[in-house]
Parts: C-alpha cells; sequence; structure tokens
C-alpha cells in the first residue's frame, strides 16, 4: 500500500480522502495551509513546512486555485504534485460523490441535459471548439465519465485570446456585476494595458459587505497605480428590477440572492437599465450565483440598443447552460457566441456573446 498526503482539509479534501482511502492507498496526512482542524476523519492535518519527506506524492483537492497551490508546493520543495485535474484522474470515482455538490448537478437526467435546448445552443454557437466543448459537457453531464471531464481552459477568465471579444473595442465601459473583491477589475486593467485599449470606466456591483472591503481596496489600487479615476462601486446585487431582496452574504465567490432565506440580510438591488442605460456600457459580465437570468432581462434594454459583448456565468443552475443562450437570442439575436470552461468539474463555465459587426465604439 503507497502512502501519500491530500492537499485541503475542507469539504472537497473530505470526499477526496474518501475516495483515496477506498482505493488502496494510505493518506498519512492532510495538508492545509490555514485548516484549525487537527485531524480529519483519523488523519493528521498538518502545515506545509511540517513535513520533512518531499518525496511523496500530494494530490490536490482544492479546484479554482490548484495551479497556484501546486506552484507554491513545488517552490517548497515538493517533488510530486498533482493539482486538482491530475487528482481527480488518478482517483475517478471521486466524481461519484463531487458530482452532487456541483451547482449544474440534478439527480434527473432531463434536467440536466435538454437536448433540445442543447441542439439549438449549439447552432448559436460560432467556433468547432465551442460545439466540441459543449458536447463534451454534454457527455460529461449524462454518464459522469472521467475520459469525458473538461480540462479547465488556463486563459484568462472573460478575456480570452481565442475569442474575438476585446479586440474588437476601440475603448471600454465595462460592468462587473459580481464583482467579489475586484480579481476581474484587476485582470481587466491587465489585458487592456497588454492590448493598449483605454479603459472609459468601470462599474462594479457588489453586495457583500466583506467582498466590498476587497474590492475597495482593489479599486484603490487601480486607481492608484494605473491612474483611472473613473472606476465606480455600488454596493447593490443586479436584478431584473430595482428592489429588496434577501441576500446570503458567504464573504466569498458564493454570496448569493435568495427568496425567503431564514439566514440573510436584505439588500438593495437593481437593474442595470435603471442605472447605467445612460452610460452605454459595451462589455458586461455576470458571475451572480444564479441571479444571471433576471439580472439579463433587468438589462434588456442595454443588450437591445447597444449590443455590449456579453461574458455570463453558465453553471449556477442545471438549466443555465441552455437556458441563458435562449434569453440572450430573444433579446438581441446579433450576436456571435464562444462558450469556455475555466473551472474544476464545470465551474466558470462562461458564455462570451460578440456582437457580429466588427467594431464596437
Amino acid at each position: 500500500m503507497s502512502n501519500v498526503y491530500l492537499f485541503g482539509a475542507g469539504i472537497q479534501g473530505q470526499i477526496f480522502l474518501r475516495a483515496i482511502k477506498a482505493s488502496d492507498v494510505n493518506v498519512i496526512g492532510v495538508i492545509d495551509s490555514y485548516s484549525t482542524k487537527a485531524v480529519l476523519e483519523g488523519i493528521p492535518v498538518l502545515k506545509p513546512a511540517e513535513i520533512l519527506d518531499k518525496t511523496t506524492k500530494v494530490y490536490i483537492s482544492v479546484g479554482l486555485i490548484s495551479e497556484k497551490i501546486k506552484r507554491e508546493l513545488i517552490e517548497l520543495g515538493f517533488l510530486h504534485v498533482f493539482d486538482f485535474t491530475q487528482s481527480l484522474k488518478s482517483f475517478p470515482t471521486i466524481i461519484d460523490e463531487l458530482k452532487l455538490h456541483s451547482l449544474w448537478y440534478s439527480n434527473k437526467l432531463d434536467e440536466r441535459v435538454n437536448k433540445k435546448g442543447i441542439s439549438q445552443f449549439n447552432e448559436w454557437l460560432s467556433d468547432e471548439q465551442s460545439k466540441a466543448l459543449l458536447a463534451q459537457i454534454v457527455r460529461f453531464r449524462t454518464d459522469f465519465d472521467i475520459a469525458d471531464y473538461v480540462t479547465p481552459d488556463r486563459q484568462v477568465q472573460y478575456f480570452s485570446d481565442d475569442v474575438p471579444a476585446f479586440n474588437s473595442l476601440e475603448n471600454v465601459r465595462f460592468i462587473d456585476a459580481g464583482a467579489y473583491n475586484g480579481d476581474t477589475l484587476t485582470q481587466l486593467f491587465e489585458v487592456a494595458k497588454s492590448k493598449h485599449t483605454q479603459i472609459e470606466y468601470c462599474a462594479s456591483f457588489e453586495p457583500d459587505p466583506n467582498n466590498l472591503e476587497g474590492l475597495k481596496q482593489a479599486v484603490f489600487a487601480l486607481s492608484t497605480v494605473q491612474n483611472c479615476t473613473n472606476i465606480f462601486v455600488y454596493p447593490s446585487g443586479v436584478w431584473s428590477e430595482s428592489a429588496q431582496l434577501n441576500f446570503e452574504a458567504e464573504s466569498n465567490t458564493s454570496s448569493k440572492l435568495s427568496l425567503g432565506s431564514i439566514n440573510s440580510d436584505t439588500i438593495h438591488c437593481v437593474a442595470l437599465d435603471d442605472v447605467v442605460y445612460g452610460a452605454k456600457p459595451n462589455f458586461i459580465k455576470m458571475d451572480i450565483e444564479g441571479a444571471e437570468q433576471a439580472a439579463l432581462n433587468g438589462a434588456s434594454r442595454i443588450i437591445k440598443d447597444y449590443c455590449p459583448i456579453l461574458a455570463i456565468c453558465l453553471y449556477h443552475t442545471p438549466a443555465d447552460l441552455w437556458q441563458i443562450p435562449a434569453l440572450i437570442m430573444k433579446i438581441n439575436p446579433n450576436y456571435d457566441m464562444y462558450l469556455r470552461v475555466y473551472g474544476d468539474m464545470l465551474l466558470e463555465t462562461v458564455l462570451y456573446c460578440v456582437p457580429k459587426q466588427v467594431n464596437i465604439k
């Protein structure tokens, strides 16, 4: 029986741990830099510095930032480190439990895959890469075979070079719906600088008070370093209309709107048409934890009249994959569509909608 380490003591770590144990592999320790746990299911939880033998294999259970974790562990001297995707492929039975925690999952196949909706979406896609990716997503959602697992795209999320979006902009009037801690804003400025593109303004919408602190710090840094004063922060959610809604503040990327939740705060939400229509935005990004369809309805005048580039997340509910493209094409059919996946287990699946005309003013 071989000995290995597991990185990550969270919920996903527990799922990985159970699957690895069942594979006749001995997990001798769980590495976690921040966990306060002393043990996880009988296995000691250790800081990286506590491990002297750097030759033992390390499997990472943390998605989204697994590449960063892998680099850091290698820099600390660990010789055999496997990122999330590599770890999953080493122990594919992990998928059996991991899928149950995926936002797009349903235990009913017809809710995970709507053949008519998928077929129509496929017709709207503008490149073979997107069409092949959609087919792979459908196969994985159907059978959960590791052979169909989608390896995350390593390009910059929302600003991929192989999607003809950013290059067509003469300047950028950017709406960041679900701004989190300003990570997308920071990436926007980096991409704009590399492409010598002017940013006219950015309007960021974020309702979570804890996330707002990070967002304000990012805006201050960008205003200072980039000398850009046209960055506006709206401490509100984005919805189909201006309204008061319940909000589950998680202080992370998963804060979301809800209806009637007991443990929630009431926040103000706005329709983008009511707030930024006059500013004529030409690039809208949305990652708002399942409120995308409502928010798109609240931006229908902007989408119809200005045809902005759209970068919209498609993974928060099972039907987002086909319902969001259909909604956008109903509002304005003057779009070419592209599909990319940036996260493990189909997280960070993004739909790009690029106006059919070449130049956007």
